[in-house]
């Protein structure tokens, strides 16, 4: 593991050292829900707790507490809303760009498969920070990255990590059901189909989980631990998955299954090639209104990333972004598209500026 550290053009390398983070994180979301008090047919809530699970069958939920998440309802009972999360502390004394590099068998030794340097990165150099972790994922086969994408996102007040994932093998397949179950596969690393075997020490989320609880110890001022559940699990309210080409389509298909502040895909979705795959018509647990697609109308995948678009229901008509008078919110729209751009300049935050800040929700509020 190494860690390196700039002030301005200035740097240096940092041995690992065992830096124990703060033992008052505050809490990420806890489950938050009331007594069993509801009745066989409806009931009220019982009293709110910052903690603890939700009530019977039937009841409604208490409310969440302070830095509690709603608990989930019982079988007509309503969930309980969700308490304010804590603030972000990140010390901002030496201002400069941390650079923090490691392999994922570093940390768990069950890893079998992609063991890739992963990247995280955090600039305290900036004037405001996003309270925001974006998830890079990598185009076929490609080390962790694309990392332009994620220096762009850290210099931008965002939190990021390029994860090494399972991403060489060949997605492309005659049963629709397969692309989202092997993305799927890659993500959480359950069995859901026999195109690629993926552990729990190989999956995205178990290696984001481990990563963050490791930045949290060895790089305890950047407060990586506030995306952290108090479980140890990551707090998906406050992560963005962002990818390029077939990370592009495994970012949304991740948006579907949990629960994101956005997915910025770039290059895609496609998963429409040579069947349409189920997965971009399912119901999307992210809000389809916190999701972006970039296609370049000169890339070959071009009515591949249309047609996705329109399966998973993005918001707006198609917007072309580089011709003269465009400029964000561009009206309102999330099919986003480049007139002159091919696959790689839909991955290149850096030319098109403006279009990136716009999908990543940025100027901040």
């Amino acid at each position: 593991m190494r860690i390196a550290a700039w002030i301005g053009c200035a740097w240096w390398t940092l041995g690992c050292v065992a830096c124990g983070g703060s033992s008052s994180d505050g809490g990420p979301p806890g489950a938050g829900g009331g007594a069993a008090t509801g009745t066989a047919t409806t009931g009220t809530g019982g009293a709110a707790a910052t903690s603890g699970v939700g009530s019977s069958a039937n009841g409604a939920n208490g409310a969440g507490g302070a830095n509690g998440a709603g608990g989930a309802g019982g079988a007509n009972g309503a969930g309980g809303a969700a308490g304010a999360p804590r603030e972000l502390h990140v010390d901002t004394s030496s201002p400069e760009l941390s650079e923090i590099r490691f392999k994922p068998s570093e940390l768990d030794p069950e890893v079998s498969d992609r063991d890739l340097e992963q990247v995280a990165l955090l600039d305290t150099r900036v004037a405001r920070f996003a309270g925001k972790l974006v998830v890079t994922l990598s185009g076929s086969s490609q080390p962790p990255g694309p990392l332009d994408l994620t220096r762009f996102v850290a210099a931008r007040g965002f939190h990021a990590f390029a994860v090494a994932y399972k991403n060489d093998y060949n997605i492309v397949q005659n049963d629709p059901d397969t692309f989202g179950d092997a993305r799927l596969e890659a993500f959480d690393g359950q069995d859901h189909t026999a195109l690629i075997e993926v552990t729990r020490a190989d999956s995205i989320e178990a290696r984001l989980a481990k990563a963050l609880a490791h930045l949290k110890e060895v790089h305890p001022r950047g407060d990586w631990g506030y995306f952290l559940e108090d479980d140890g699990s990551p707090r998906w309210s406050v992560i963005i998955f962002s990818g390029h080409s077939h990370g592009a389509s495994s970012a949304a298909r991740i948006g579907k299954v949990v629960r994101l502040d956005r997915v910025v895909s770039l290059a895609g979705p496609r998963d429409t090639n040579p069947v349409s795959a189920t997965w971009l018509s399912e119901p999307s647990a992210t809000p389809v209104d916190r999701m972006f697609g970039l296609t370049g109308e000169r890339d070959e995948q071009h009515p591949d990333h249309l047609e996705a678009f329109d399966l998973i229901g993005l918001p707006g008509e198609l917007v072309e972004v580089d011709v003269p008078g465009a400029a964000p919110p561009y009206g309102g729209s999330h099919r986003l598209a480049l007139k002159d751009g091919d696959h790689g300049a839909a991955g290149n935050c850096g030319a098109h500026v403006a279009v990136c800040e716009a999908m990543f929700g940025l100027p901040l509020p």
